[in-house]
């Protein structure tokens, strides 16, 4: 891997795991045998847009899954993505001159906002190196950065990797297959750099968010608390809980510990394990939580009863007081997951 990056950096080729593997050996093989630099573009270039073409087009995908504490800035992130997947379309239709700006414009974009500097400025004190991915590696993003960085001047057609050069209009022959698939290439290697970045930034996001609307007693269009404090949390923990009751109640019957499984998932998510109340009957389950607006959230499951569906039957709690007892035992203000919608405060903040 040193090797390749040692050989391809230097040319505007940014290295990370993605890299088709196979193909990257064969273009090594080959430049051992003699390649001029155009040459060895090329052949990186047919390497990425054959074999290599499927990891291309999937170039932005990681990003999706970065940064879901806070739902506004993941939103941010897949409009972003949903940019950089049309540019890649522009790409593989040989609309190069589309593809490149809308490229530039969004790792510009995107890096300010995870670091507070463009990739692009040659004053961004992030050393875009780590010791956990092939795109931190030393002599891999800084070598290219400088290229991508480098200023054009007077206007001409040099068909340069400039940001500069590109949306000032100073180079008018950036337009190329190889400067496409480079700028694409450098979109998968800061997939794999970022996400710790991007996820750091998101929890950032979302501490400024709750101290805003706490104590806030205003709802959203919906019925949802503009105070959310913990509702995110408390979504993940259901989630966690009875993804783990589905798992035992299809593939291993027998007792579901549903306090163990409770504490575990509080403590994943950053809540304190003491502050849910957990309970269980003969037949089935339920947790309930109160959130800092007072509000308390809960969950109830059983084995199915349904011939409709496969699975646990479920309720959800959504009140200003604690339940008294299981919905199975006649607690109405549960609601099951049978009717739709949700109550409020259980319907997620849905990113598209």
């Amino acid at each position: 891997m040193a090797e390749a990056i040692a050989l391809f950096a230097p040319s505007g080729w940014a290295m990370c795991g993605n890299w088709h593997l196979a193909g990257t050996l064969q273009v090594l093989q080959q430049a051992g045998a003699g390649l001029t630099d155009e040459q060895l573009d090329e052949a990186i270039t047919e390497m990425w847009n054959t074999d290599g073409a499927g990891l291309l087009k999937l170039a932005a995908i990681p990003i999706r899954r970065w940064s879901n504490a806070h739902k506004p800035f993941k939103q941010i992130l897949w409009d972003r993505v949903t940019l950089i997947e049309k540019a890649i379309a522009h790409h593989f239709e040989g609309s190069y001159e589309a593809s490149i700006p809308i490229l530039l414009a969004q790792i510009d974009g995107m890096s300010r906002d995870l670091t507070g500097q463009s990739f692009f400025s040659k004053g961004n004190n992030d050393p875009y190196l780590d010791d956990e991915t092939v795109a931190g590696m030393e002599i891999n993003l800084p070598v290219v950065r400088a290229l991508f960085s480098e200023d054009v001047r007077p206007t001409g057609t040099y068909g340069k990797l400039s940001r500069h050069g590109v949306l000032h209009g100073r180079d008018l022959g950036y337009a190329t297959r190889v400067n496409s698939t480079k700028t694409i290439v450098l979109v998968a290697a800061l997939a794999e750099y970022l996400p710790k970045v991007a996820d750091d930034t998101g929890a950032g996001l979302r501490r400024e968010h709750e101290s805003q609307v706490a104590g806030s007693t205003a709802t959203d269009e919906i019925g949802r608390l503009v105070d959310d404090r913990h509702v995110p949390e408390v979504h993940q923990v259901a989630w966690d809980v009875s993804s783990a009751y589905l798992d035992a109640v299809l593939f291993a019957p027998g007792p579901f510990d549903a306090a163990l499984q409770v504490q575990n998932a509080a403590q994943k998510h950053g809540l304190d394990p003491h502050t849910f109340t957990v309970e269980t009957d003969a037949i089935g389950w339920q947790w309930y939580y109160t959130l800092p607006s007072a509000q308390t959230l809960g969950y109830a499951s059983r084995p199915g009863t349904s011939a409709q569906r496969t699975g646990p039957d479920i309720w959800r709690w959504d009140a200003s007081r604690p339940p008294r007892t299981f919905p199975w035992s006649g607690e109405v203000e549960w609601r099951s997951d049978d009717e739709f919608p949700r109550s409020p405060n259980w319907e997620p903040k849905v990113v598209l």
